[in-house]
This record gives C-alpha cells, sequence and structure tokens, in this order.
C-alpha cells in the first residue's frame, strides 16, 4: 500500500514529538557534576556528624572519669573526716594527735582543692562543647554543691583547730601535687586496714535483738526444735562498729549470755563478777576470735 504524502508527514511530526520529549527528559535530569557536588555534599556532612559524635563521647568518657576520680576524693575525705574528729576529741582528753591531725587536715584541703579544679575544668570543657546535655549539667551541679558542704565543714574545723592552738597557716597549707599523691595513697591503706579490722558488735535480749532484725529463728519443725541465728538480712546500722585491735572487753553485768555467732573456744572468756553474774566478755586471743566471724552477736538473758 503506498503511502501519501500526508501520512508521511504526520509520522515525521511523530517522530519528532518523541525525539523532543527524550531531549527535555535527557535535560531535566542531574547532570554527573550535580550528582558529583550532591554526593561530596553528603559526604562532608556525614563527617562532620561523625566528628561530633566523637567529641561528645570523648567529653563524656572525660567527665564519667573525673566525676569518678572528684567522688572517690568526696568519699575519702568523708572517712579522713571522721578520723580527724576522733583526734580532735583525743586532743581534747589530753592526747597528743597533733601531727595526725595535721596530715589529715591537709590531705583535706588538697583533695578539695584537686576536686574543685576538676569541677572548674569539667564546667569549661561543657560550656565549649557543642553537644549540650541537661543530665551532665544536673551531675555537674550536684557534685558542686557537695563540694560546697564539704568546704563550709572544713572551714568550721579550721576555725575549731584555730581556737585548740594550731595556726591558721598550719590548718590552711596546701600540699604540693607530689605530697597530695603520696597522702592520698597513705591514706586509702589506712582506709582500707581499718575496713579490715572493722568487726560488727550487738548485745541484747531475743528480744530486742529480733526487733532490730539481728536475730532470727531457723530450722525446726512445727516451730519446735528451732534455733537462734544471725539474721543474713540485718541492717548495718543495727550494730555498733568496733577496731578488731583494740576491742579487748565488751561490758555485759547479766546473769547469763551466749554468744549467737561463732568464735572459737578458748579465744574467748565469760568473766565473772564474783557472783554469779557475768561482768563482761574477754577476747583472750583476738586473732583467732574474729577469724570464723567478724560479727560478734551475745543473747543476754
Amino acid at each position: 500500500m503506498r503511502t501519501t504524502p500526508r501520512y508521511r508527514s504526520l509520522e515525521y511530526m511523530a517522530v519528532l514529538a518523541i525525539a523532543t520529549s527524550l531531549f527535555a527528559a535527557c535535560q531535566t535530569g542531574p547532570s554527573a557534576e550535580q550528582l558529583t557536588i550532591e554526593k561530596n555534599k553528603a559526604l562532608a556532612e556525614r563527617a562532620q556528624l561523625e566528628d561530633e559524635l566523637r567529641q561528645r563521647d570523648s567529653l563524656i568518657a572525660a567527665m564519667t572519669l573525673s566525676f569518678d576520680d572528684i567522688e572517690k576524693n568526696i568519699a575519702l575525705m568523708d572517712d579522713q573526716g571522721k578520723v580527724l574528729h576522733a583526734n580532735v576529741d583525743e586532743l581534747e582528753k589530753g592526747g597528743d594527735k597533733r601531727q595526725k591531725i595535721l596530715s589529715d587536715i591537709q590531705l583535706m584541703n588538697g583533695l578539695l582543692q584537686e576536686s574543685q579544679d576538676k569541677v572548674a575544668d569539667l564546667q569549661k570543657k561543657l560550656d565549649r562543647s557543642n553537644y549540650k546535655t541537661s543530665d551532665l549539667r544536673k551531675k555537674l551541679e550536684a557534685i558542686q554543691g557537695e563540694l560546697a558542704a564539704r568546704d563550709t565543714a572544713l572551714m568550721q574545723m579550721r576555725d575549731l583547730l584555730a581556737e585548740r592552738d594550731f595556726t591558721i597557716d598550719q590548718v590552711s597549707k596546701q600540699l604540693s601535687d607530689f605530697q597530695l599523691d603520696i597522702a592520698k595513697r597513705e591514706a586509702t591503706i589506712e582506709q582500707l586496714e581499718n575496713a579490715i579490722n572493722t568487726a560488727y558488735l550487738a548485745t541484747g535480749t531475743y528480744k530486742d535483738l529480733e526487733q532490730k532484725g539481728v536475730l532470727t529463728k531457723e530450722g525446726g519443725v512445727i516451730g519446735i526444735g528451732r534455733h537462734v541465728a544471725l539474721n543474713e538480712n540485718a541492717r548495718s546500722n543495727a550494730f555498733a562498729a568496733v577496731d578488731v585491735r583494740e576491742l579487748r572487753t565488751v561490758p555485759l553485768n547479766v546473769h547469763r549470755a551466749t554468744l549467737v555467732t561463732e568464735h572459737p573456744e578458748g579465744s574467748y572468756e565469760m568473766v565473772k563478777d564474783g557472783g554469779d553474774d557475768i561482768a563482761y566478755l574477754q577476747i583472750k586471743d583476738a586473732d583467732r576470735f574474729w577469724q570464723m566471724s567478724k560479727y560478734l552477736v551475745v543473747e543476754v538473758k
């Protein structure tokens, strides 16, 4: 069949229209150069984000480490504060504790200053950082509050010592970094030794000790044959902390007394008052007496 001129013209126009559409479609899509620009932009944004995340993680790690150091200093200050108060009491009784008191107060001065310096450094880091978090700021504010309380207590102790003929220079002295490091190590060793040599004492009737949560009854069948035992969940504040290096006698002044906790025979003696009553418990061999338990519970009647 022959194609008419008009039909050929229509074919030509259709082909031209399709070609024009394809050309336009190609022109509206992104060029290779544009794709490269977009890719580089995305890579730069990702690199910036990764850098910010690294800075954030580094800040959190540094602050967490410093928080741990400061909290250790605070705990050490509290322990040294107890020792310091005890030594001041001994001083009032005529004991010679002046050098130990000076060592303790100077150590506490150093611990406080070191902690305050760490807090100031953390505050600067947090202010400079693009990473803002209320949790870190709240933690920092809480530690600042704790240090302020210790600072106040330390100032009161300095005033008290000044009244006991210590000079301001002595009680306000700041140790060098080297001296502070040595003092911290010695205090930590002393702290560990005190913990090792701490035992816990409780005396009283079964009813009293049961109410305090110290004693309970175990075993038996239908309530028969049960025996008195130390409550494993007893609260620490139900006991008096004692130093096994110093405790040699426990006053009782009762008709009968029984040790609930286990202690080797021969390591102790119930000493009577000359009659039938028991005046006190005497620890004859401290090493053996405490080797089985650091708890001493005496049930009296």
